[in-house]
C-alpha cells in the first residue's frame, strides 16, 4: 500500500517544480499529504465527490478526483498560474501511477489468498478490486498444482518462468506442496483453453523437478466474487482424483462425474451400502487378478469374447473369473445392472479406504 508519508513527498515535489499549492483529500474531506491555507467547503467537496465530473473550478482553486472509476482521493490544485488546469491533470496521472504502483505483488497475492479462502466480504471485494484496478468485467480460472515429493515454492518459481508474460495472472502457494494459480482470461479463452494450459503447466513442472505433478481446474468464474467457488472445486477436483483417477495428471472439476457423488455422501450412508452390497465380506481381500479381469471386462462394454481377447485368455477361463466372483460376492457381473453395482460400491470401498488412511 502507498503509505501518507510517500504522498507527502510527492506533493512538496510538485510543488517545488510547479510552484502551485497542492492538498490530497480523502472522500470524507481529511487532508492526508499537502497542505493549503483554505481547506474547501464541506458541502462543495462532497457534491463534487458524487458527481459524474472529474474536475470542478472554484475561481483560482481546481478540484480533481484521482483514481479510475470510483475516485480514491480528491487533489486540490490553487494558484496564478495560468497553466493550474494542465498542471493539474499532470499530477493526478502522476498519483494515480503511484497508487496502482503502490499495490505490490505482495499486496496482490495477498487479497487473492484472502478472496481464495473467503476472508473477505462481498463490499471489501468490490472495494479493494476497485483501489487495485482490478476490472470488474473479467473472467477468471482457477488452477492448483500439487507436487508430490516437491515444495510449493520450487513450484512456484517455475510457474513463475512458465507464466512469466501474464502479469495479470496471481501464483501463489496455498500448502505445502500445492500451488494455486489464478488466471486472468482473455476474450478467447474458455475451459478447452485452460485445460490445454493445465497440461502445459503439468508438464513444465514434471521436467523441471522430476516429480509427480497434479494439475486440477475448477469451472471459469465470470466475477471476483466466484473466484472462491472456482477455487474449492479445483481443490475437491484434487481430491476425489487421488481417490478414483489416480492415473490422470490433469482433472476438470467437470470429469470428476460420479467420483464427486461419492465424495459428497455421508459416510454412514457409504457403509450402509457397502454392507448391503458386500455384507461382511471385505472388497479390499478381492484377488488383484479377479479385479483386472472385471474391470477390464466393464470397459469392453461386457464383451466377453474382445475381453478375452486382450487378457489373453480363454474365453471358458474368463466365464470362471467372472463366475468365482459371483459366488465370492452374490453379483452377476455380465449383467448390466450388477456391474454398475459392483462399479459403484468398488469406488464407495476406495473412499472409505481413502479416509481411514488419512485419519492415520
Amino acid at each position: 500500500m502507498v503509505s501518507n508519508r510517500l504522498l507527502q513527498d510527492c506533493l512538496e515535489d510538485f510543488h517545488s517544480i510547479m510552484r502551485l499549492n497542492m492538498a490530497l483529500y480523502d472522500r470524507n474531506c481529511t487532508c492526508v499529504a499537502g497542505e493549503e491555507e483554505k481547506v474547501p467547503e464541506l458541502d462543495i467537496f462532497h457534491t463534487f465527490c458524487n458527481s459524474a465530473a472529474d474536475m470542478q473550478a472554484l475561481g483560482t482553486r481546481y478540484l480533481f478526483k484521482v483514481g479510475a472509476q470510483e475516485p480514491t482521493y480528491i487533489l486540490s490544485v490553487s494558484g496564478d498560474s495560468k497553466d493550474i488546469y494542465p498542471m493539474g491533470q499532470l499530477a493526478v496521472k502522476q498519483l494515480e501511477r503511484i497508487l496502482e504502483m503502490g499495490y505490490s505483488r505482495e499486496d496482490r497475492n495477498q487479497f487473492i489468498h484472502n478472496l481464495l479462502l473467503d476472508n473477505l466480504l462481498p463490499v471489501d471485494i468490490v472495494s479493494y478490486a476497485k483501489q487495485m484496478h482490478i476490472g470488474p468485467e473479467f473472467r477468471w480460472a482457477v488452477l492448483l498444482v500439487e507436487g508430490t515429493g516437491c515444495e510449493a515454492f520450487d513450484i512456484q518459481n517455475i510457474l513463475k518462468n512458465a507464466l512469466s508474460g501474464r502479469t495479470s495472472d496471481f501464483i501463489a502457494p496455498m500448502e505445502e506442496n500445492c500451488v494455486v494459480v489464478v488466471r486472468r482470461l482473455e476474450e478467447q479463452e474458455g475451459e478447452k483453453e485452460m485445460e490445454e494450459l493445465a497440461h502445459e503447466l503439468t508438464d513444465a513442472v514434471s521436467v523441471e523437478t522430476r516429480c509427480r505433478i497434479r494439475t486440477s481446474c475448477g469451472t471459469i468464474a465470470l466475477s471476483l466474487k466466484e473466484v472462491s467457488r472456482s477455487y474449492k472445486e479445483a481443490k475437491m477436483a484434487l481430491e476425489v482424483a487421488a481417490i478414483f483417477y489416480k492415473e490422470k495428471n490433469v482433472i476438470t472439476y467437470e470429469e470428476l462425474g460420479i467420483g464427486r457423488l461419492i465424495y459428497q455422501l455421508p459416510i454412514p450412508l457409504c457403509e450402509m451400502f457397502l454392507k448391503e452390497v458386500f455384507g461382511d465380506y471385505n472388497p479390499s481381500s478381492l484377488d488383484e487378478e479377479i479385479l483386472t479381469t472385471v474391470y477390464q471386462f466393464m470397459e469392453n462394454d461386457l464383451n466377453l469374447s474382445e475381453t478375452s481377447r486382450q487378457l489373453f485368455v480363454h474365453r471358458n477361463t474368463l466365464v470362471y473369473r467372472l463366475e468365482k466372483l459371483q459366488k465370492t460376492i452374490g453379483l452377476d457381473i455380465r449383467k448390466f445392472e450388477d456391474a454398475m453395482i459392483f462399479k459403484i460400491a468398488m469406488m464407495v470401498s476406495d473412499y472409505m479406504k481413502y479416509l481411514r488412511e488419512r485419519q492415520l
